[in-house]
């Protein structure tokens, strides 16, 4: 896990992003480290940019916990966008995968491309993750049991900001949620129990939960014949040694579950080549929820993810052309705002 002391400004000299190691490092270092996944400009720009633009390590409660535990004390860092001619910029809260933090590079380098467009964001570390607050299960890993509410709790705070560190409080409709990975699974649950988050960006979720993905792992091995067997005798046991703390929703069954006429977006983002989160989860979520248009306007992106070995949520270093013009159409159109205010144009020609 990466060390969740780093700064935003010493972040992007420091990370692994790309498949360097993790540690300062030479223009020359990154240069070599970087390549072929994107170019060392990527860096310095993003080095650039959050040495101009401030931000804030910020703490706030999760909501309480499904069996009325106590609120978890959460960090985030507060990364604003630009002041804009005095108009409060949208919010986007940002969650990290498993066993990460939210100085993971995922979330990092995406925060980098929303603050450059005009959104600011809030980027939290799950309980248990970073400089957040231990649960009441610190050793025990859960799926779709609380961690939603770290994700919920940030929302809340990021709309009312009620120690006035954030430029004000903003309606709920100019503030919505992001999740990579398992981040992903717990931001469609927090957006599935939430109806007033106006849209989610839903990153290479593993939406079948632990079971889903145990299936997938085990049938991999043993074959579909044998697989299945296996799987449910080690989600069973999975369930036991969590304390029944995995898969307690469904997320696109809660998803379904919504209110026809209130349409909000939901973007699904997938690595056609994803070696770790199988493909077929996005596709399942497009299917599941394009069809409910009275609930849901959906958009899809599914760039060709691979290098360095890597293939898993990486599109925002390396193809952050297109990313970050996805990016500013989807949240554009979630806030009501006109794209032009993202000002790609003045961003340059693609250069990485």
């Amino acid at each position: 896990m990466i060390n969740p002391h780093l700064t935003p400004v010493q972040f992007p000299r420091y990370s692994s992003c790309g498949g360097c190691a993790e540690g300062n490092k030479t223009d020359a270092e990154l240069a070599e480290c970087v390549h072929p996944c994107f170019n060392l400009s990527f860096i310095l720009e993003w080095e650039r940019f959050a040495a101009e633009n401030g931000y804030k390590l910020v703490y706030f409660p999760s909501r309480p916990g499904p069996k009325d535990e106590a609120p978890v004390n959460i960090s985030a860092w507060w990364l604003p966008a630009p002041d804009r001619a005095g108009r409060p910029a949208p919010r986007v809260v940002a969650f990290h995968g498993m066993s990460s933090n939210n100085n993971h590079c995922g979330v990092q380098s995406t925060c980098y491309l929303l603050r450059s467009i005009g959104f600011s964001c809030l980027a939290l570390s799950a309980r248990d993750c970073g400089l957040s607050g231990a649960s009441t299960h610190p050793t025990v890993g859960s799926w779709g049991y609380d961690y939603h509410l770290d994700a919920l709790g940030a929302w809340d705070y990021a709309v009312g900001d009620p120690e006035g560190l954030l430029g004000g409080s903003l309606p709920p409709a100019q503030v919505g949620i992001m999740g990579f990975s398992k981040g992903a699974l717990e931001s469609a649950i927090a957006f599935g129990l939430e109806p007033r988050i106006p849209g989610a960006w839903l990153d290479s979720g593993p939406f079948g939960g632990l079971f889903g993905m145990t299936h997938d792992v085990v049938s991999g091995i043993f074959g579909p014949v044998l697989g299945d067997p296996f799987a449910r005798i080690v989600f069973a046991f999975s369930i036991l040694a969590s304390g029944h703390r995995v898969d307690n929703y469904d997320p696109l069954a809660l998803m379904s579950n919504c209110t026809v006429g209130s349409r909000r977006q939901v973007m699904i983002a997938h690595s056609s080549l994803d070696q770790t989160v199988p493909v077929a989860y996005a596709g399942e979520a497009v299917k599941v929820l394009s069809g409910l248009p009275g609930c849901y306007e959906v958009s899809s992106f599914t760039p060709p993810e691979f290098c360095n070995g890597e293939t898993h949520h990486q599109e925002m270093w390396e193809f952050p052309d297109d990313t970050r013009s996805k990016l500013c159409h989807f949240w554009s159109r979630t806030f009501v705002r006109d794209p032009a205010d993202c000002r790609l144009d003045s961003l340059g020609e693609p250069k990485w």
